[in-house]
């Protein structure tokens, strides 16, 4: 039989893909179906790592269905679960399941009003506790473990979390559920304000939720707010607007549904859970770093029963400390604070701990009957303890109480613990004198007093020493001459102590003296005394007389004064010294009154020796003083006379015009009683009894004080006054002579208001200054004024009507100066005159108040397109019109290439405008300036022009700029927020660049090995920012995992065979078909550039190198098609190839950077043209 040659070939080519198909197929041939399993059992507990931490936790779970490490075994799912499994009534969570970990904040997840998402919006596993974003556990291990940590330290709860009570459950009634939360606060005191509670439907198994790989499913997965008002809120249902606000009492309050559809959670009763928690705060949830969250419940958590002791405390005499002997009272509150009535009996037991070992004390009070509210909910118990029986060195003592009960469900509460101090008795340290040890009687000197509490309750601040000295080596103690104490020296140091000051009194023997001290603590106790021999010398002292002692006596009258105080021996009495004088006035010495008799003898021509009087005394008290004589000193007298009071003299007062005096007349005023004794001056009365002059000065008494004060600015002349002093008996007057000074004053210009102000350019302004001038001292149409400004011929003044012209025809500060004349002296004045053309407009690169915009630039660094936050200031004024001008320039090469001017939205006024600086081209308009990102040494620069709405003009002086000097930091040496945009910038473009990759609809194979070495090194970078620890990477999205690489490339390798087996075929049947219609033209199965490899789609070239896509963008010439000739013996016409154009010249710079040649040879002349070639 003969067979075709179209037959074989079709033969041959299946042969050979059957062949292919089943090499590639082979390693399947032997495999097993995989069966399907039943769901897995409920994951068991595997939290050995975790303790109880006394009280609920609340926890909020992030995750996604295609978060590997959620649903790893072990992973976050299964930490949840297994902590929920281990501690039933501890723990609370909620699960927020999104599609994705890339977007976390989903409706599906729970991010629906009017819930507050307080969490991050990307990544996965991630966990926060107690509501706060402290409280934080990103990713997950394998070992169930990751959250218990943050779970048994208390999970970020409040204080008082045990104050609380809730209960919750769920039943179903028809279509909807019945559903309850109760709540009520058990502690003392009043409870939490600004409460909301957070309430939420769960699937207890995330019923239509499953996971990509690992467990099948989560738990606990969000399905529904329940809202106030009976309302609820699911991720694509419901009306719920609001959380309930709630107010927790002593009494059991509740919160009821019964309109939520029971179809809200897919699993139906059996999986629905309700989550019920107390939280502070205006939203929900808060976040943040205080705790604000007081209780938490589900309804898997049946009602409980639960003591606890919210108080206990140790006592003493003295309060936290205790001596050996002194009665401790321990007290202890046990509360019920569960949900049931305790009636189990049991005890509450005291103890101490010594040597590691707890002591029991006595027998134990018996537990009551506690109610689970009112007064009946909590019992005290109280016992007393002699610590006699606690060691000496010890120091301080634990006490502790704890509950023996049956039947409670959390027993981590039922003990306490509280310590007190022991107060031993302080040590003494060895005293010590301050300063020199020769010590004068008479002189205070201090010692240092030193010891040691030896315990924790006494420091320096409550120690206080007794301190006493003797005679050297007689034990003859006394603390008589010792005082002070208050004052603490070389506090903090070894050498700490407090200061004492001794004096030695008048019969202390001079010689050598011991001194000792000890430490005396804040209950009385007392160290052994430390003692310092010989350690100061008591040296003898002379005779001496006070200084600045005068007594006042009567003129002409033997007088006795007495000496005690005014001469004194520090080892001698005053009665056992000798008073001798040569003086004249000088009458004798009586030792038995210890008085000196003087007489101040009135002369006939000299009168009373009136004032003060001196006579120098010798004085003897037995001493031998050797060839330096008696002690010797000078006794002083004020010697008085009886009469009236006396002036002295007052000195003549000059002041200038327009100002005051004052004259203090104390100084010049003496007196006397009746005895002659000098009375105070001060209790004259004084009076003003004359004036010569009242139409210069106003004069009057301030107390003791005279004060005049010229009547008006420019009066001349004088006047006398005459004063009286009076002591109620006799007066006498004294006169004051006060003059003015004259000073001509020069003529004056009130230029209030005029120091500084504002001219529009090119307006004139008249202000008339002859109105302004005034002249105290001539006429003033006798003064002339000049006037000048800093701007040649702008001020002008006519002395015809007395007005100044102003007219500026530059703009900015300008200087007016006024000169005011007449015949003695002149003044000058100047204005600052503001002019403006257009108001400057300041811009500030912070927020410092000192601007009218700020700019906040991110991005600065080179290769990347910065991005400008322009933010109006409270400084500036309404504006209706804003235009910014932005340049781009290089400082290395000197040019400005780069141009772009906007017209900015007014009605962002209030909330400013982000601009990226993506600047088009000066040369080229129509593309960016820097496709690629900024350059070295590239700077922005911004001008501003604007209007407000007076009609104002304001702009920029200088312009703003930004320098590009930083490459991109390193991760390592980026900040937190920084690192988390570049990663997110990163994941973009990975995501861009994977779908260009998978866009079958490109067939440009070198595009796409571009496409792929650049994916790569986006990869490698996005790799290195990941390894920062601080990174939050969901890495499972951005390369494949260990447990898939082998079967996805084996799968690859079958596709790839499938596909070069079909395009095998393919090329045999065009073979078959080619030789058979040989009419076919040869330019209409193939074009020179096909739409996917035109230059427009080189997105490489473009992005990186500034490629010029609008001129990529024109139509696509043709080669025209030639005629085909007929076939003549060949059977198949073979196409003619067109030849390729060579293109236009290149440009004197070649290629340019990012074109191929083939672009070139299309689309050069466009390029030349637009260059103007």
């Amino acid at each position: 039989m003969q067979i075709s040659v179209r037959t074989m070939a079709i033969t041959i080519v299946l042969l050979f893909v059957g062949s292919l198909m089943a090499g590639l197929t082979s390693e399947y041939n032997g495999l097993e179906p995989e069966l399907l399993n039943e769901e897995p059992p409920v994951q068991q507990s595997h939290g050995t790592h975790a303790t109880s931490p006394g009280h609920v936790v609340f926890g909020q779970y992030i995750s996604s269905d295609n978060c590997g490490h959620c649903s790893k075994q072990g992973g976050g799912s299964d930490a949840h679960h297994s902590l929920k499994v281990t501690f039933p009534d501890e723990y609370v969570y909620v699960t927020y399941m999104s599609a994705s970990y890339g977007s976390t904040a989903t409706a599906r997840a729970g991010n629906v009003a009017p819930y507050n998402w307080a969490w991050s919006t990307g990544g996965a596993p991630d966990a926060y506790f107690g509501d706060r974003t402290d409280k934080n556990q990103g990713g997950a291990n394998a070992q169930y473990t990751t959250y218990d940590s943050l779970f048994s330290s208390g999970g970020g709860m409040h204080s008082t979390v045990n104050d609380y009570g809730m209960t919750a459950s769920i039943s179903q009634s028809g279509a909807n559920y019945n559903i309850d939360i109760t709540y009520k606060y058990t502690g003392s005191g009043s409870a939490a304000s600004n409460m909301k509670l957070y309430a939420a439907l769960v699937d207890k198994d995330c019923t239509g939720y499953s996971y990509t790989s690992g467990i099948p499913h989560g738990y606990n997965c969000w399905m529904a707010w329940l809202t106030a008002g009976d309302t609820y809120k699911s991720k694509n249902s419901g009306s719920g607007s609001a959380f309930a606000s709630v107010t927790p009492t002593a009494t059991s309050q509740s919160v009821s549904w019964t309109s939520v559809p029971a179809a809200v959670v897919p699993g139906g009763l059996s999986k629905a859970i309700v989550v019920g928690v107390l939280m502070s705060g205006n939203t929900v949830s808060v976040g943040g770093t205080s705790p604000h969250v007081y209780h938490a419940i589900d309804s898997t958590m049946g009602p409980k029963m639960d003591l606890s002791i919210p108080s206990f405390t140790a006592s003493s005499p003295a309060g936290a400390s205790y001596i050996r002997g002194d009665i401790v009272t321990l007290d202890a509150t046990v509360a019920n604070t569960g949900d049931l009535e305790y009636n189990s009996g049991g005890t509450v037991d005291f103890y101490y701990v010594l040597n590691g070992n707890k002591n029991y004390i006595g027998q134990g009070t018996q537990i009551s009957t506690l109610t689970t509210s009112g007064a009946t909910s909590s019992m005290a118990a109280q016992t007393t303890f002699d610590t006699s029986v606690l060691p000496s060195n010890g120091w301080k003592t634990v006490f502790g109480v704890e509950l023996s009960t049956s039947g409670e469900s959390v027993t981590s509460n039922n003990q306490a613990t509280t310590e007190l101090d022991h107060d031993r008795p302080p040590k003494s340290k060895t005293p010590q004198v301050i300063g020199t040890s020769e010590i004068s009687r008479g002189e205070y000197f201090s010692v240092l007093a030193k010891g040691d509490a030896d315990d924790n309750v006494d420091s320096i601040d409550t120690l206080t020493f007794d301190v006493e000295i003797s005679e050297a080596g007689k034990g003859l103690w006394t603390g008589a001459v010792v005082t002070g104490g208050d004052n603490i020296l070389y506090l903090g140091s070894p050498n700490e102590g407090r200061e004492y000051s001794i004096l030695p009194t008048l019969d202390m023997p001079a010689g050598l003296y011991d001194l000792r001290s000890r430490t005396v603590d804040a209950r009385g106790q007392t160290s052994g005394w430390s003692i310092a021999t010989g350690v100061f010398d008591l040296m003898n002292a002379p005779p001496s007389i006070a200084p600045n002692q005068v007594n006042p006596v009567p003129c002409d009258i033997a007088t006795k004064v007495d000496l005690t105080g005014i001469v004194s021996d520090p080892e001698t009495p005053l009665s056992d010294l000798t008073i001798t004088s040569s003086d004249a006035a000088f009458i004798g010495w009586h030792s038995a009154t210890t008085e000196v008799e003087v007489r101040f003898a009135w002369s006939p021509t000299q009168g009373c020796p009136l004032g003060q009087q001196g006579i120098e005394i010798f004085m003897d008290d037995g001493a031998n003083y050797g060839n330096d004589g008696l002690p010797y000193g000078t006794l002083l007298f004020n010697v008085l006379e009886n009469g009236q009071p006396r002036w002295q003299a007052l000195p003549t007062q000059i002041v200038d015009e327009a100002s005051m005096g004052t004259l203090s007349l104390l100084p010049f005023l003496s007196d006397t009683d009746d005895t002659g004794a000098s009375v105070p001056a001060s209790s004259l009365s004084l009076e003003i009894i004359s004036m010569t002059n009242s139409n210069v000065f106003d004069v009057y008494l301030d107390t003791t004080n005279i004060v005049f004060e010229t009547l008006d600015d420019d009066v001349n002349g004088e006047t006398t006054v005459t004063i009286r002093a009076s002591d109620g008996e006799q007066f006498s007057d004294q006169t004051l002579l006060i003059k003015v000074n004259p000073i001509n004053d020069a003529p004056r210009l009130d230029l209030t208001g005029l120091e500084m102000t504002t001219q529009k350019l090119g307006t004139q302004r008249v202000i008339n200054l002859m109105a302004l001038l005034t002249d105290v001292d001539n006429p003033s149409n006798e003064a002339f004024i000049t006037v000048s400004s800093d701007e040649q011929g702008a001020a002008k003044y006519n002395p015809i009507d007395g007005t100044m012209t102003l007219n500026f025809q530059t703009s900015g500060l300008h200087t007016v100066t006024m000169n005011t004349i007449d015949r003695y002296d002149s003044n000058t004045y100047t204005i600052t005159v503001d002019v403006f053309d257009a108001y400057p407009l300041y811009v500030t690169k912070v927020d410092d108040g000192s601007g009218h915009f700020y700019v906040d630039m991110e991005n600065t660094y080179i290769d990347q397109i910065p991005t400008a936050n322009i933010f109006l200031t409270d400084l500036a004024p309404t504006f209706t019109v804003i235009e910014t001008t932005w340049n781009i320039c290089n400082d290395e090469t000197g040019t400005c290439d780069g141009l772009y001017e906007e017209n900015l939205d007014i009605t962002r006024s209030l909330v400013g405008w982000s601009t990226k600086l993506d600047i088009p081209s000066i040369f080229m308009p129509d593309q960016s300036a820097r496709p690629s990102g900024s350059v070295y040494k590239d700077y922005y620069q911004l001008s501003i022009t604007a209007s407000d709405t007076n009609g104002d003009d304001y702009k920029t002086i200088a312009s703003v700029k930004w320098d590009i000097l930083e490459e991109l930091p390193a991760p390592v040496d980026m900040d937190d927020e920084m690192l988390a945009s570049y990663i997110d910038q990163l994941k973009g473009e990975i995501a861009e660049l994977e779908a260009q990759q998978n866009d079958d609809s490109i067939l440009n194979e070198q595009y796409k090995e571009d496409i792929a070495a650049i994916l790569t090194d986006k990869r490698a970078q996005y790799d290195t920012a990941c390894d920062d620890p601080r990174a939050d990477c969901p890495v499972e999205n951005m390369q494949s995992g260990d447990t898939s690489e082998a079967s996805s490339d084996t799968n690859w390798m079958l596709i790839l065979g499938i596909v070069a087996g079909v395009i095998f075929v393919a090329l045999a049947l065009g073979l078959m078909m080619s030789r058979r219609g040989g009419d076919t033209k040869p330019y209409e199965s193939e074009a020179a550039w096909t739409q996917n490899t035109l230059p427009i789609h080189d997105t490489v070239a473009n992005s990186m190198y500034g490629g010029a896509a609008p001129i990529f963008q024109q139509p696509l010439p043709q080669p025209a098609v030639q005629p085909m000739p007929q076939p003549v013996v060949q059977p198949v016409a073979q196409p003619v190839v067109q030849p390729v154009v060579a293109g236009p010249p290149l440009p004197p710079g070649g290629l340019p950077a990012g074109w191929t040649m083939e672009q070139w040879q299309y689309y050069g002349q466009q390029y030349l043209d637009r260059l103007q070639y």
